[in-house]
């Protein structure tokens, strides 16, 4: 589903609205801002399941 949005404001705030957590959040915010970059236009691709970003390094806190 494509979503359009007016400014920048307008989608940061959907997006915040939108995620779970802080991973989909970024996902979401480069997404936009790479649309704007090369399209000129704020919109977002949405998948049934948003990305997320993990760290692969294995220094994630509260893991044991």
């Amino acid at each position: 589903m494509k979503i359009r949005f007016k400014d920048r404001l307008e989608a940061v705030e959907w997006i915040a609205n939108f995620v779970e957590n802080e991973g989909q959040f970024e996902v979401l915010r480069e997404q936009l801002n790479f649309n704007f970059i090369y399209e000129g236009a704020y919109f977002l691709n949405i998948e049934e399941e948003p990305g997320e970003v993990v760290s692969l390094d294995g220094s994630a806190k509260g893991r044991k």
